[in-house]
């Protein structure tokens, strides 16, 4: 939640999160164990398995400001590489790794023609998919999983029309057009 715990914003979020994950730990996506004549079952994992505590999301604040920096973007002709740590893509994540509202956060891209990726981190095996819209959803391997004789990082090159991964150890070349 990011934020000391008397703030209205805190507060805001942890009614939301709790609204959608009812389990004890809010860290958990699965379901709750429940008790009934006797019987133990499990309800199936939550609807929306983003809604853990070590997720976050984009208040209204932010996507109006983010739409407004991309509509000046898009009035200057502007290639745009956004850059966050949650992905927003469930194909470029797991489901759990998603912000809260990471429809919103692609409401706002898909509105715009500037958008050619989208960079993220925290989905530790990273992933990738290029969406409907054609912008590219990268989300790169972190380093806390990788091997210690071993590497994760990469260098990014930008040009007209592409640009190029130049990854290194566990982080995969990659060329991504637009």
């Amino acid at each position: 939640l990011g934020r000391d715990a008397a703030t209205p914003r805190h507060q805001e979020s942890l009614r939301l999160l709790r609204e959608k994950n009812p389990n004890e730990n809010l860290n958990s996506p699965a379901g709750r164990c429940m008790h009934v004549c006797l019987t133990f079952f499990f309800i199936a994992g939550l609807k929306e398995p983003q809604f853990v505590e070590f997720n976050g999301g984009f208040s209204q604040a932010q996507l109006d400001w983010f739409n407004e920096v991309l509509k000046f973007s898009d009035e200057n002709q502007e290639k745009v590489v956004v850059v966050g740590h949650l992905p927003i893509h469930p194909d470029a994540s797991d489901k759990v790794c998603l912000a809260w509202n990471y429809e919103d956060a692609l409401s706002v891209i898909h509105s715009h023609q500037c958008v050619v990726c989208f960079l993220a981190g925290h989905l530790h095996d990273g992933g990738y998919c290029l969406d409907s819209h054609g912008v590219h959803h990268l989300t790169l391997e972190g380093i806390i999983e990788t091997p210690p004789e071993s590497n994760a990082f990469g260098t990014i090159y930008v040009y007209g029309d592409k640009m190029v991964l130049k990854g290194r150890g566990r982080i995969s070349d990659r060329v991504m057009y637009f």
